[in-house]
């Protein structure tokens, strides 16, 4: 282990990931870094000042520490060894979306970790990184390697790290993401896999851009807004929803929903308020709970919603007033079972799918500003052209791609 932590160091004899920056609450910009000892946290400089960067304190255990670092508004430039860091543009053009990233290993479920095409997560944040976009969007589920290899799957996983801890989250994580990690800003929402039952310390000591509390875990985190000039965010906490959600359940979303005072918004949340999953190759309602959550709230101002938590690629747009609904959890995790008839048409609750395509490949999705609103263009690992389409207010329309 001491030689695989060696040599992740990037130009910087403690520094073991990239320093990256991540949106918080209110327009916060946070830059972080995984070092080696809590002595070793390196200075920022930030428009001509330089300062120390902050361990988060204390250490959970099992972890390595993290360094961090809150940017003044409007900071203009910010450096960490001579290395420039990626800084949020207001109003991004181009952003980047996937999830359901890690390599699972969980009871049967054995993904091949050591075969780019079984699971392609380096490739795809390698291949978002090359388009060189102003945000990445990563819409939760990091950590998927939960259990040990088991002996008859050497091949695919022998000697890999499990658990939460700081060797999965560098290999599930940290070192494919890393070019990605180093040239873009992020924003981070909770998947399930970062639930109080799963990998919940690496999610709030890691990625979650509040203050650290120490080892103790949150179930719901209250939506926060994350602002690049007139753009908005919601992040929004979906991460203890269940498949047979309680009243109560309901009422807490709904009522989360109900608190969102948003004009022209994306709401960015694990699971699908409006998706489908699949059952063989049927596809059904990703989550009725969220769906009636979301009927009792009847939530206002927002433009996008972008969820993950189904593996695979859903462009949904709707007949009754609904936001156009993306769902991108193509970023590495073994792939749901494909959607294979039309979805336009399909009632979901009060209302009916007006325009919806589905992809059943890994991969990430760009979004570009144009004229009409945006266009989403979904390539696979290998940068493949699989969905080109636009979205423009509530309706969403695609053209015919090669195959």
């Amino acid at each position: 282990m001491v030689l695989l932590i060696c040599s992740l160091r990037l130009g910087s004899a403690q520094q073991l990931t990239p320093v990256w920056v991540e949106l918080g609450e209110n327009g916060a910009v946070i830059a972080r870094v995984v070092v080696n000892a809590v002595g070793e946290c390196p200075s920022i400089a930030v428009d001509g000042g330089t300062r120390p960067m902050n361990a988060r304190l204390p250490v959970p255990r099992g972890f390595l520490p993290a360094c961090e670092a809150t940017l003044p508004e409007g900071a203009k430039s910010a450096s960490v060894d001579g290395r420039a860091l990626a800084l949020p543009k207001p109003d991004p053009s181009r952003i980047v979306v996937f999830g359901d990233s890690g390599c699972r290993i969980k009871g049967g479920e054995i993904q091949d970790c050591n075969n780019s095409d079984a699971w392609p997560f380096p490739l795809v944040a390698a291949m978002a990184a090359a388009g060189k976009p102003d945000l990445m969007i990563h819409v939760g589920d990091y950590l998927y390697r939960e259990d040990m290899c088991p002996p008859a799957n050497k091949s695919f996983c022998g000697g890999t790290p499990s658990g939460d801890n700081w060797p999965t989250w560098y290999a599930d994580f940290f070192t494919p993401a890393a070019k990605l990690l180093a040239g873009t800003p992020w924003v981070f929402a909770r998947g399930n896999h970062e639930n109080c039952a799963r990998s919940w310390r690496g999610w709030f000591y890691y990625l979650d851009p509040h203050a650290w509390r120490g080892d103790q875990c949150e179930a719901f985190q209250p939506p926060y807004l994350a602002r690049l000039g007139a753009f908005q965010l919601i992040v929004f906490d979906s991460s203890a929803v269940t498949q047979n959600m309680t009243e109560q359940q309901v009422e807490h979303y709904s009522h989360e929903l109900a608190s969102l005072h948003v004009e022209h918004a994306w709401l960015v949340v694990h699971h699908p308020f409006w998706g489908f999953s699949t059952v063989g190759s049927t596809p059904v309602a990703a989550s009725l709970g969220l769906q009636k959550a979301w009927q009792q709230a009847d939530p206002k101002g927002i433009d996008l919603v972008v969820s993950g938590h189904v593996h695979l690629f859903e462009l949904l747009s709707f007949d009754h007033g609904l936001p156009p609904a993306l769902v991108a959890g193509v970023g590495g995790t073994d792939l749901a079972s494909p959607i294979e008839k039309p979805l336009a048409g399909i009632r979901m609750g009060d209302a009916k799918v007006a325009a919806g395509i589905s992809e059943h490949q890994f991969g990430f999705t760009m979004l570009t500003r144009v004229a009409q609103g945006w266009r989403l263009v979904l390539r696979n690992a290998h940068n493949r052209l699989l969905a080109d389409c636009v979205i423009s207010g509530r309706e969403t329309s695609c053209r015919e791609t090669e195959r």
